[in-house]
């Protein structure tokens, strides 16, 4: 039995198919059942039920459940000996958020991969409690999401405040206030009441999304119950549409800053068409974070370090 072997099986084991396991692997399907026949032979047991679609038996249940710990710390240990040996090399796997990871990972893969060319990086983007999941398995390393991390090995470290702003088209306004519209927004900024936004229609992100619960948390603290035109499950959508009339939107800040999104470009004309405002609630806190029951590569350190240099500002 070889790691090799291992991989191979927890593969079909993941794709219940042969033939999409050895599209993975990059092999051909023959090679493939014949690498498992072997498995099987020298286990003394089937490890799948190919009546029913490469259905794990019990045997492949509780093989398929060592074999993971078995190349995990295979894994941690290749990374401890590495950084011993100063080599820096190995594997960084990134779990991000998936409505922050087109804003943060830009500024910060292309500096760490120069410092670490001999790294290979793999990106997970998800929600923040099933990143952690993946934490706690090891199927990621470091993640980048939410707080609070409700993982208990899970250690975390701020990477920055998100403050929140509405995005206010300059013609919907216009149409709104009139001409004194720029007035009204300067008092709004001194003395923010969302209430003055009642019978306006906002472009809004798809609920369960966290920028959603604190909008319609801030609406009902507000007494408010504002037209809905449209919802979104794309923060980049909410902007583009705000830009053009459809309804307010509100996002980050970090969305505003980012030189790769077009919501962050100084010099887009969509930017020239809207008014930014704040928004009432205090935002989100995001937060970097690493499982202290596995061992922490010094690449992944330095992955975490980078993190916290780039984003202090947002602290």
């Amino acid at each position: 039995m070889t790691f090799q072997n291992l991989e191979y099986f927890l593969a079909v084991a993941k794709e219940q198919n042969i033939t999409r396991a050895a599209e993975q692997l990059n092999i051909s399907q023959q090679a493939l059942s014949n690498q498992i026949s072997r498995l099987e032979q020298e286990i003394g047991a089937e490890l799948f039920n190919r009546k029913h679609g490469f259905e794990l038996t019990y045997a492949g249940k509780i093989l398929q459940e060592s074999a993971s710990r078995i190349l995990d710390i295979n894994k941690q240990t290749e990374n401890i000996i590495n950084d011993i040996t100063s080599n820096n090399r190995g594997e960084l796997k990134i779990g991000v958020s998936h409505t922050r990871g087109q804003a943060i990972l830009p500024l910060l893969i292309p500096e760490f991969s120069k410092q670490y060319p001999q790294v290979s990086l793999t990106v997970v983007e998800d929600n923040t409690r099933l990143l952690e999941e993946r934490l706690e398995k090891g199927s990621v390393d470091v993640m980048i999401g939410f707080k609070p991390f409700l993982l208990e090995s899970a250690k975390s470290i701020d990477l920055m405040k998100e403050k929140l702003f509405i995005v206010a088209s300059n013609s919907l306004l216009k149409s709104h206030f009139g001409n004194d519209y720029t007035k009204i927004c300067e008092q709004y900024r001194e003395n923010p009441d969302l209430s003055i936004f009642n019978d306006m229609p906002f472009v809004l992100l798809k609920k369960g999304d966290r920028i959603r619960t604190i909008t319609d948390a801030e609406f009902l603290k507000a007494g408010i119950h504002p037209e809905i035109s449209l919802e979104t499950g794309n923060i980049q959508t909410s902007f583009a549409l705000a830009a053009e009339g459809i309804g307010f939107a509100v996002i980050p800040d970090l969305y505003l800053h980012s030189p790769y999104l077009i919501s962050g470009n100084q010099e887009s004309g969509l930017r020239h068409y809207v008014t930014l405002l704040p928004f009432t609630s205090p935002g989100n806190t995001i937060a970097i974070g690493y499982n202290t029951d596995r061992y922490l590569s010094s690449f992944a350190q330095a992955f975490i370090d980078l993190a916290l240099k780039k984003f202090e500002r947002f602290i």
